[in-house]
C-alpha cells in the first residue's frame, strides 16, 4: 500500500506521548484573593449556625405553619413535600410544586401547628378554599 506518514511512525515507536502532568499550581489563599477582589471578608461573629447541626425529625406529609414566602407577613400552612440533609421542601396547602420552597428546620419562618392561634394572629386559608374558621385543640 502506501507509505504511512513520519508522524504514524513516531506514534507507532512510542514518541508521541499525552503530555505529562502539569506543575503543581500554588494553593489558594485568601489574603491574595481579597487582596486581588478587593474584597472584604464576612467576620466569624456574623455567623449564627450551630456547630453541631440540628436534626431533621420531619417526616413527609407532615403539615405545619410557615411565613409565605411572597408576603412575610402572612402565616399559611404548609405540607412537607420533601427533605435533603436539614433542609425541608414545603408547599404552601392548596398550591402546587411550581411554588414548592426550601426552608432550615431549624428557621423562624416554620412553626409548629396552632402556633398563630396561641399568639391571636391570624392564619391565612389554603390557596383556593373559602375563608373559613379552623379551630385547633392543642393538648
Amino acid at each position: 500500500m502506501g507509505r504511512t506518514s513520519v508522524k504514524d511512525q513516531k506514534e507507532k515507536a512510542g514518541s508521541l506521548l499525552p503530555p505529562g502532568p502539569t506543575p503543581a499550581k500554588e494553593s489558594f489563599s485568601w489574603e491574595e484573593y481579597l487582596k486581588e477582589t478587593s474584597s472584604t471578608p464576612a467576620p466569624p461573629s456574623f455567623f449564627r449556625q450551630s456547630r453541631v447541626p440540628p436534626s431533621n425529625d420531619f417526616k413527609v406529609g407532615m403539615k405545619l405553619e410557615v411565613h409565605d414566602p411572597r408576603n412575610s407577613t402572612s402565616v399559611c400552612i404548609a405540607t412537607v413535600m420533601g427533605m435533603t440533609g436539614v433542609r425541608l421542601r414545603l408547599r404552601l396547602d392548596g398550591s402546587d410544586n411550581t411554588n414548592d420552597f426550601w426552608r432550615l428546620v431549624d428557621s423562624s419562618d416554620i412553626q409548629p401547628i396552632g402556633t398563630c392561634e396561641k399568639n391571636g394572629d391570624m392564619l391565612q386559608p389554603p390557596l383556593g378554599m373559602l375563608t373559613i374558621t379552623l379551630t385547633i385543640t392543642l393538648p
